[in-house]
Formats: C-alpha cells, sequence, structure tokens
C-alpha cells in the first residue's frame, strides 16, 4: 500500500514511548456517542488486569466528520497507560484503521494487539483480559469472540463466512468476521507483509483466514452480548449490508484463491459441534421485514439473472429457477454449490468487472438464500435457528468434493 509512512510527529512520540506489550487499538469514524464509553471501559480493564504490563491505548480515526478524534484527544486514561490518537496512515475503510494499528504496534515491539470497534455499547473491562491474555501467555496467536447473537444477526457470517471458512480450513470459528480480535506480535507481522491486505470491511475474514492457512494458534473466547451502534443497520440491504456484503466475499474468494495449495492438500474436515446452549442469557432480538426483503430480492433478482446464467451449471440454474418461485425451496444443499460455483468462477474471472457483476450477482442470491432460512426459521428459538445453521456448515463439508470438481 502506498503513503503509508508514519508521519514525523508520530514517529517522535512512539520513539518516546519505547517498547510497549499490549497495545488496544480503537478503531473509529464518526462515534462522537461512543468513543469516551469504549475508550473509558478499555482504560480501566488495562488497569484493571495488566497494572505490572506497559500498555498503551492507540485510536485509529477513519477521518471523522464529527467530534470523534476532539473526544479522543480530551480523554485521559488511567496513570501509567499511554495514549496515541491518529487519522488511518492510509486511506480506506475498517482495513486502513487496522494497518493503521499494526505498524503502530509493529514501531513499538508490542506483544499482542487488540482490536476493538468504536461504537461498541456491550464492551466490559473483562474483554481486555479475554483477548490479552491468551496472546501474552503463548496460548494463541488469534483470540477470535463467540458473540451471542439473534438467529438473524450476523446475516453473512452465517450463511456464508463460517461455512465457508469451516469447509475449505477446517476451522470451526463460529464468528470469524466478529469484529474484535486479540492478535499475537508472529500474526500481525506476518498480516503487515501480506500481499492482500484489505482496505476495508475484508479486514475481518482476512485476519481469521490468513490465521488458520498459515497453522496458527486459533482460539474462540468471550462468550458475550455484542451490542454495537450500528447494529441497526446492518438488515437495512441498501445501506451498509450491501457494500460489506461485497468487500466480505471479495476478499474471501481472493484468499481462497492464494491459499489454493494449502487448502486442498491439508484441509481437514472440523469436528461437528453442538449448538453452545447459553442458558438464561438470551440476544439482542433483531428484526427482520421479510415482505420487504423479499421485494427487494426478486427486483435484483431480474437485473442479475443473466450474470446468474453465465455462471450456473445449467442443472444448478433448472434449480435456482424453481426456488425463485418458491423461496422455501433455497435449501442448504443448494445454497453450498451456488456459493462453490461463484468461488470458482471468481477465480477464473480476470476483469475486475467480472469479479463485481459476480459478486453482486451472489449478493442478490444469498438475499435469497436468507429469506428461505428466515421463513423456516421463523417460529423457532435462537438455539433451534442455530442446529439449521450447524447442518448447512456440515452440507458445505460435505459438497467439498463438488467444489474441488470444478476450482
Amino acid at each position: 500500500m502506498k503513503n503509508e509512512d508514519i508521519s514525523h510527529h508520530l514517529s517522535g512520540k512512539i520513539e518516546k514511548i519505547g517498547a510497549v506489550d499490549i497495545v488496544v487499538g480503537v478503531l473509529c469514524k464518526n462515534v462522537e456517542t461512543t468513543i469516551l464509553h469504549v475508550l473509558n471501559v478499555v482504560s480501566e480493564g488495562l488497569h484493571k488486569y495488566f497494572s505490572e504490563y506497559k500498555k498503551i491505548i492507540v485510536v485509529s480515526d477513519g477521518h471523522s466528520s464529527d467530534r470523534t478524534v476532539e473526544l479522543a484527544n480530551i480523554f485521559q486514561p488511567y496513570n501509567g497507560i499511554e495514549k496515541i490518537v491518529t487519522n488511518d496512515i492510509v486511506k480506506g475503510g475498517k482495513g486502513a484503521g487496522v494497518r493503521t494499528v499494526f505498524k503502530i504496534a509493529s514501531e513499538l515491539d508490542a506483544k499482542v494487539v487488540v482490536l476493538v470497534d468504536g461504537d461498541l455499547l456491550s464492551i466490559r473491562p473483562e474483554w481486555i483480559y479475554e483477548f490479552s491474555s491468551p496472546v501474552l501467555y503463548g496460548r494463541a496467536d488469534l483470540v477470535v469472540p463467540y458473540y451471542i447473537r439473534d438467529k438473524y444477526d450476523g446475516v453473512i457470517t452465517n450463511s456464508l463466512a463460517y461455512p465457508f471458512t469451516r469447509a475449505l480450513y477446517g476451522l470451526d470459528i463460529r464468528q470469524p468476521i466478529a469484529g474484535e480480535y486479540g492478535i499475537s506480535k508472529s500474526l500481525y507481522e506476518m498480516l503487515l507483509h501480506h500481499p492482500l491486505f484489505p482496505k476495508d470491511f475484508g479486514i475481518d475474514i482476512f485476519i481469521v483466514t490468513s490465521a488458520s492457512a498459515n497453522e496458527m494458534e486459533v482460539k474462540e473466547g468471550l462468550f458475550s452480548l455484542k451490542i454495537h451502534e450500528s447494529t441497526t443497520r446492518y438488515l437495512e440491504p441498501e445501506t451498509l449490508i450491501v457494500p460489506m456484503f461485497r468487500q466480505v466475499t471479495g476478499t474471501m474468494f481472493e484468499l481462497a484463491e492464494y491459499y489454493e495449495n494449502y487448502w486442498k492438500n491439508n484441509r481437514k474436515k472440523a469436528s461437528g459441534r453442538k449448538a453452545k446452549g447459553f442458558l438464561r442469557q438470551k440476544p439482542i432480538p433483531a428484526r427482520v421485514d421479510i415482505d420487504k426483503i423479499k421485494e427487494y430480492f426478486e427486483k435484483e433478482y431480474k437485473s442479475s439473472e443473466k450474470t446468474i446464467k453465465s455462471i450456473l451449471s445449467p442443472n444448478l440454474m433448472k434449480k435456482m429457477t424453481k426456488a425463485v418461485k418458491n423461496i422455501e425451496n433455497f435449501d442448504a444443499e443448494m445454497w453450498a454449490e451456488v456459493v462453490y460455483s461463484f468461488a470458482a468462477f471468481y477465480k477464473k474471472a480476470k476483469k475486475k468487472t467480472e469479479r463485481s457483476a459476480a459478486l453482486d450477482a451472489l449478493k442478490t442470491l444469498w438475499l435469497g438464500r436468507f429469506l428461505s432460512y428466515a421463513i423456516e426459521t421463523r417460529d423457532m428459538d435462537w438455539n433451534e435457528a442455530e442446529e439449521i445453521i450447524q447442518e448447512q456448515a456440515r452440507i458445505f463439508e460435505d459438497k467439498m468434493k463438488y467444489l474441488l470438481s470444478i476450482y
């Protein structure tokens, strides 16, 4: 990536601070209503659990237009905790913020980096301990949270990122695009030098996939509710979810191509997990307007049908045509074949325009699969719905022969 040098001013600050043990990177853009809450909790967690370690909070801001930076600059952490507030050193989205944090951590020779979003409402001081301690004590290179989420939340994760990652890399990490992580020095240094480092929402799947394909120690932890300010916009297809889908899926397919030799030759089947029971802890409900999404899907399908037909086999296209007429027939088996067909096409399509059109078409079909799942699980509680998601992941594993035959 070009133009990513650390400024002279920032270099001076880093030099003055010297080596540290823990960096907590807080990724921000226009989060003036939540930034002080997040910083307070991070500061408390570092102070409470890591008093004997050298630590720093790095706020990386994606050029906010509100008071985020002003408030971050005003904030005073506990004594013994350093703080740096900076703009992202490269242009982009979340990935640009992560790269900024990694570069600063590298300069500070940090043993562990914790990444958190600046709009988290549910963050607790214990989270800092949960993310940091397995890495500090040499038990993990990557700690990924398992958030307790509603059956309609995590819509890209449930039907795409989770089953695809589990099937190809044998990694049964339930939420590979969870958003928050604990990361070792060996992992963040490797990621900094990776040619596919994304500058946007693809960063989450990039971190998890790269760690797995490089056989680093990945652990699941932090079983907790997650509430963040932007969740309310996730199920509005036209706003946040569509660009997020393109970025996550595009990165996921690029990584599948990059690590092709690994997953073809070293793939290990993930041990089938049982749905976790969270006793009395219930997720925050996510509202879904099935009629609205169905209307959006039907409109999008008409405009994408030509591209879809050019990617799917005639037999699969025949099934798809039937499923569009009766969306409840869009089952997990067909969905796995659809995803694998698009992954294979994405590898062969070298033009950006072809790849972009393919992602848009898959986004449409993904909405169709989500509709089918939403109707199937309408009267289920979230534990029962989790069994449907687990069965879908098993089907993705069983369909690997199909992917290998077309990739």
